[in-house]
């Protein structure tokens, strides 16, 4: 695999140097998936913002998690699921949860699960969705808007489960606690209705 460099706010340009920057300082450090995108100012931007915009819906701290460590899970993305782990953790949400959209098992909480399932099926199938499953996801509780919320939180982890599935981050020290193998994630006897 080819080696691509990981910035910092001191080696990356302008106005990338900026936001590793103001990451660091939020997070305590920039985490690879950002640095790595340093090189690349419009990039990095885009992501960031993806990043802000999906933290500013209406979705809950943990519902958010669900959706970015589901979709990482679907996409085999190993730097995303263990960095977001992180970030659950530190948010509170319940190491149940957690472990369960990690290993895609099952959430207790039926809008909880519901949401799991509905990601899982948005992500495995591109949005190209049977009949009923959209309706079984706003039956559990979510609107119209939140579809869409949603959809933007696929689109934020879409993005950086390919950057990392191509180029390999390594995995940031804060992150090294929650590695996480594609094979932890059991397949669910529902897979092949969902890849159908």
């Amino acid at each position: 695999m080819k080696h691509f460099e990981i910035y910092t706010p001191e080696t990356a340009p302008s106005p990338a140097a900026e936001t590793l920057q103001a990451l660091k300082e939020k997070l305590g450090f920039a985490p690879n998936v950002f640095a790595v995108m340093g090189g690349t100012p419009g990039g990095l931007s885009a992501f960031v913002s993806l990043n802000q915009n999906f933290g500013e819906t209406s979705l809950s701290a943990t519902e958010r998690e669900i959706v970015q460590i589901a979709v990482s899970v679907e996409n085999g993305g190993a730097y995303c699921v263990a960095g977001h782990t992180s970030f659950a953790r530190k948010q509170g949400v319940a190491d149940e949860i957690v472990e369960a959209v990690r290993t895609r098992g099952r959430i207790a909480d039926p809008k909880l699960a519901a949401l799991h399932e509905f990601v899982r099926r948005v992500t495995v199938k591109r949005g190209k969705l049977a009949e009923g499953e959209l309706e079984a996801f706003l039956a559990a509780g979510y609107s119209d808007a939140q579809v869409q919320e949603v959809i933007l939180g696929i689109c934020v982890k879409m993005f950086s489960n390919l950057a990392d599935n191509l180029l390999g981050f390594p995995l940031d020290d804060a992150f090294v606690p929650y590695r996480w193998d594609p094979s932890e994630a059991q397949p669910r006897a529902d897979a092949d209705a969902i890849a159908a």
